[in-house]
C-alpha cells in the first residue's frame, strides 16, 4: 500500500470509523481500524462485529493494499499532526506501518488485513430516505427504546414497509417506512415516505444504538440515504455519501404496538412546547428525590376563559415548585402524574411549537402529538399518584 492523503481527511475518517470499534475485545483485530488503499480513495473501517462503520476519502493511491492498525493510538496521532500531506506505505514482511507527515516519521505495527472480519458490499437500490427526514425519524424514535437487555427486542427500533397514504404524509406517496420503538413504559412510533422502493415486503428489528450511529452521521448530508436489508446475513445497511454502516439485526417478534395506542380520551390538553419543557426542567431539580414525579392538575377553562395545566413536583429535602401554564384543556377535569425525565424526552423530540395530551384516566396510557404533524405519535404510561 502507497498513499498520501490529507491530514484532516484521515483523522475525520479514523474518527467516524473509530465509534465502532469497541475499546477492549476478545479478538485483538477488533480493536483495529481496517485501512484498504482503492484507486482514488482510502476505505478506512472499523467493527465490533454487530456494528460496522466504513468510510472513504479522497486519496492519491499509487499501489493498492491494505493492513490493519491498532485504532486508538493511530487517531490520536494523526490527531495531532500539523495539517499537511500524510504519506501511507506498508511494509508486508512485517505488517508495518510507516507514516510520514512533514518533519514527522513514524512505524505503527498492524496485522495482516485477512484478519479483519469480512465486510460486505453494500450493492443494490434499496429504499432511498430524504436525509433530514431519517434524521428526525432516528430522533423521535430511538429514545423510547429500552437500554438493558433483558428483553432484547425492546433494545430495537421496528422499521417496516407500508402501502397507502399516512397521516402526515403528502399526496402520491405510496410508500412509506413505519419506525417504532418501546421501553414498556413508553412507545414512539414515526412514519416517513420513501424516494425510492425495492419491489417485496420489508421488516427489520435494528438496534437502537446503531440508528442512533446513523442519525450523527446524517447530520449536514444532503443526498438521499439508502437503507437495504443483507440477504442472508441477518444484516441491514445504511449507505450515505461516503460513509456506509452495517448492523446485526434482532431477531424476534416485535410487540403489536397499534394495539398500545389509545383510540379515544375524556381529557385533551394543548399546550406551547416550549413552556412545558422549560417547566419540566425546572421542576426536575426537586422530583429528582421522588422517582422524577411531577403531577400535572388540567382544569378546563369556563366562560370562554383559557384552561391551566399545573404542574408540580416535591422534594423532602428540597422542598416543593409549582408552574401553571395557560392551555386549551377540553373534557374532564384531571389530576396525573409522569416520570418528568419521560416528558422532557418526548418534548425535545418534537418539533412543532405546540404539544397535545390526549388522556383517559390517571392510570391509562397518555398520547402525545404535535398537533401539526400526525405523522409522530408518542404513548406514556402515567406513574400512580
Amino acid at each position: 500500500m502507497n498513499v498520501t492523503i490529507a491530514q484532516s481527511a484521515f483523522e475525520r475518517a479514523l474518527s467516524v470509523a473509530g465509534r465502532a470499534v469497541p475499546s477492549r475485545a476478545t479478538l485483538p483485530t477488533l480493536t483495529h481500524v481496517l485501512l484498504q488503499a482503492e484507486p482514488g480513495r482510502l476505505k478506512v473501517a472499523g467493527t465490533d462485529l454487530n456494528l460496522a462503520i466504513i468510510t472513504w476519502e479522497e486519496a492519491l493511491v499509487s499501489e493498492p493494499g491494505g493492513i490493519t492498525v491498532p485504532a486508538k493510538p493511530l487517531a490520536e496521532f494523526i490527531g495531532a499532526l500539523p495539517d499537511e500531506p500524510i504519506h501511507l506505505q506498508v511494509d508486508r514482511e512485517t505488517w508495518t506501518l510507516q507514516i510520514v507527515c512533514g518533519a514527522y516519521e513514524t512505524a505503527m505495527k498492524g496485522l495482516d488485513p485477512e484478519e479483519y472480519p469480512i465486510l460486505p458490499e453494500l450493492e443494490g437500490d434499496g429504499f432511498a430516505l430524504d436525509p433530514e427526514d431519517f434524521r428526525l425519524a432516528i430522533d423521535q424514535v430511538t429514545f423510547a427504546a429500552a437500554t438493558d437487555e433483558t428483553r432484547p427486542i425492546l433494545t430495537g427500533v421496528l422499521i417496516r414497509r407500508e402501502e397507502g397514504r399516512p397521516a402526515g404524509q403528502p399526496a402520491g406517496v405510496a410508500t412509506f417506512l413505519t419506525m417504532a420503538a418501546a421501553d414498556g413504559y413508553r412507545l414512539s412510533v414515526k412514519t416517513l415516505p420513501a424516494l425510492r422502493a425495492p419491489e417485496g415486503a420489508f421488516s427489520v428489528i435494528v438496534p437502537a444504538s446503531a440508528l442512533e450511529e446513523v442519525g450523527r452521521l446524517l447530520k449536514g448530508e444532503t443526498e438521499p440515504v439508502s437503507m437495504m436489508a443483507l440477504r442472508g446475513r441477518n444484516q441491514v445497511g445504511f449507505r450515505l455519501r461516503r460513509v456506509a454502516v452495517l448492523s446485526q439485526l434482532i431477531e424476534g417478534q416485535f410487540p403489536d404496538f397499534q394495539a398500545i395506542i389509545p383510540k379515544r380520551w375524556e381529557t385533551r390538553m394543548e399546550a406551547p412546547r416550549d413552556a412545558l419543557l422549560k417547566a419540566c426542567k425546572a421542576l426536575s431539580v426537586f422530583a429528582r428525590e421522588t422517582s422524577n414525579a411531577v403531577r400535572l392538575v388540567l382544569t378546563p377553562g369556563e366562560e370562554g376563559r383559557p384552561g391551566q395545566v399545573l404542574l408540580q413536583s416535591r422534594s423532602p429535602e428540597k422542598g416543593e415548585t409549582k408552574v401553571s401554564i395557560d392551555a386549551l384543556v377540553e373534557g374532564n377535569r384531571l389530576e396525573i402524574a409522569f416520570n418528568v425525565r419521560f416528558l422532557m424526552d418526548v418534548l425535545e423530540a418534537i418539533e412543532d411549537d405546540r404539544v397535545a395530551f390526549e388522556m383517559t384516566t390517571p392510570q391509562s396510557p397518555v398520547k402525545v402529538l404535535p398537533v401539526s404533524d400526525p405523522s409522530f405519535v408518542h404513548v406514556v404510561m402515567p406513574m400512580f399518584l
